[in-house]
């Protein structure tokens, strides 16, 4: 009798253990699932956080790559500027250069006009002090002159250059044998003997 009692309390004593470690078990067991849960969802925030600032991360990488394209744009852009401006320099200084020696051109041009005119106002003195005869270019394209005498009636005689020396085209007032004058003009050349014989036939004109 006694061992049977012995026998249920070990019995007893042992369902008790076996109860109680299953508990135990139970209880670790709810543990370590919360642990694995809450390391889970810190795996997971973990990765959310990671896949968040790779994105930035890409994010900012693009921005990068996009404001180097502008930086190279600009650099690019600054150095076609920089050319064209060169090149803009280069062709203004030329142009000047250019202008300095039109300008130089234009001063000799004037210089030696004014050295001619003074040189034919010099020739054409005795003309105008001892005949009373005056020249004066004509407004036709062709190269002529106007030989002006200083007499009543404002008589005139336009010459013209050609290729073939000097043309008579007007005389005012017409007068006797000018074929013969200008001929002997053309074949001469001598102009102010031609002067001096067309003054000395206007004055006859005017003695008769």
């Amino acid at each position: 009798m006694e061992c049977v009692k012995n026998l249920r309390y070990k019995h007893l004593n042992l369902e008790h253990v076996l109860r109680s470690n299953i508990e135990k078990y139970i209880k670790n067991v709810s543990n370590t699932y919360e642990e694995e849960q809450r390391k889970l969802r810190y795996n997971e925030d973990l990765a959310k956080k990671i896949a968040e600032t790779e994105a930035q991360i890409a994010l900012v990488a693009a921005e990068q790559v996009k404001a180097q394209e502008e930086k190279n744009r600009i650099l690019q852009k600054d150095v076609e500027l920089k050319s064209k401006l060169k090149r803009e320099t280069t062709k203004a200084q030329e142009l000047q250069l250019a202008v300095d020696k039109e300008r130089a051109r234009i001063e000799e041009l004037e210089r030696l006009s004014k050295n001619t005119h003074d040189k034919v106002n010099l020739l054409l003195k005795p003309y105008h002090e001892i005949l009373g005869v005056t020249f004066q270019h004509c407004s036709e394209p062709e190269v002529c002159l106007r030989i002006l005498f200083h007499m009543p009636n404002g008589k005139y005689c336009v010459i013209k250059l050609t290729k073939n020396g000097f043309k008579v085209i007007k005389c005012v007032p017409m007068l006797k044998d000018l074929d013969k004058m200008e001929t002997h003009l053309a074949k001469t050349n001598d102009f102010s003997g031609f002067v001096v014989h067309m003054r000395n036939r206007f004055l006859k004109e005017i003695v008769l």
